[in-house]
């Protein structure tokens, strides 16, 4: 009963906060990183105590699902439950730190659908990798039938699947990332790349995690190359061209329904040209918030600027 109660409670945190991130204007890099948290003060030993034992056994992956069809369909949720799942704060430190800087560089210049698909299909991938490799290292005797029982748990499958995406698609842009207690702007993606993945790696080692899950980091950071491939032929890189405003600013715009229709508009749009046609309407029928005039542009008489102020 109480493993069914972690498992409902980790689902609705799931299901609930994506849900509200397809219609809010926040992230989904940052809704990600809140359920992570979440989920983790409920099941980690820190904040639960010995609730940590049977959460880890109804959240975790293992390789021996995959034994066992009926096995592997009573724990199919554990292929996204195990991505929420932490064993201590070294562990989700890690990934969260990695995941905001690399997350949301990657999410501002593709978009909240495709980062979604990225994150979702590259941690997946990855657990199909790590499992496949601990079949087999039994399969060829070179481990027991005891490694296939090993939890399965983190976020750096798909934090390494984000970061081979971003650096396939963008590897000359410039990013701030964190080195140390120092943030340091403009670095390149591909260095930036590079040293985080360092920066996990040592986190880990300093952590004395053991069974660490190589085969899911070198997985989903090769099938992040590869999804980005399809991306870019898909027209992804064409979201960056150009200018981008931050359309959180036609927020104080919206004085009626018709307002509040035409902005959920945009920011549910991950198309810069929908975004644009749109953001124009809904100026063409507001008025400046600062001296009451109509407005036609995006800058009024009086010196206000939608864009700016």
């Amino acid at each position: 009963m109480l493993t069914l109660s972690i498992l409902i409670v980790v689902l609705l945190i799931i299901i609930a906060g994506l849900v509200y991130a397809w219609k809010s204007e926040m992230y989904l890099v940052q809704v990600l990183m809140i359920q992570n948290l979440l989920i983790f003060m409920i099941v980690n030993p820190y904040f639960s105590g010995p609730f940590f034992g049977p959460a880890v056994d109804i959240l975790a992956g293992r390789a021996i699902y995959l034994y066992d069809l009926g096995l592997l369909f009573t724990r199919a949720h554990t292929f996204v439950t195990m991505m929420f799942t932490h064993a201590d704060i070294m562990h989700i430190f890690g990934n969260l730190i990695v995941l905001f800087f690399i997350g949301m560089a990657l999410e501002s210049r593709v978009g909240k659908r495709w980062t979604f698909v990225f994150y979702f299909f590259t941690g997946f991938i990855a657990t199909i990798g790590q499992y496949s490799l601990n079949w087999l290292q039994v399969l060829s005797g070179v481990s027991g039938w005891n490694i296939l029982q090993i939890p399965n748990i983190g976020a750096s499958g798909a934090v390494f699947g984000i970061m081979g995406a971003l650096v396939f698609l963008y590897p000359k842009d410039r990013i701030t990332m964190l080195l140390g207690p120092i943030l340091v702007p403009r670095v390149r993606v591909d260095l930036a790349v590079g040293v985080f993945i360092l920066m996990q790696t040592g986190i880990i080692f300093i952590s004395g995690v053991t069974n660490i899950a190589h085969a899911a980091h070198f997985t989903g950071f090769a099938a992040g190359i590869v999804l980005g491939a399809y991306a870019k032929r898909e027209g992804v890189m064409e979201l960056k061209e150009g200018p981008l405003h931050d359309y959180t600013k036609l927020k104080k715009l919206v004085k009626t329904q018709e307002h509040k229709k035409i902005y959920e508009t945009i920011m549910g749009s991950d198309e810069k040209d929908v975004k644009e046609a749109w953001s124009e309407h809904l100026i063409e029928k507001s008025k400046c918030p600062k001296c009451g005039q109509d407005l036609t542009t995006g800058e009024c008489e009086c010196g206000f600027d939608v864009w700016e102020d």
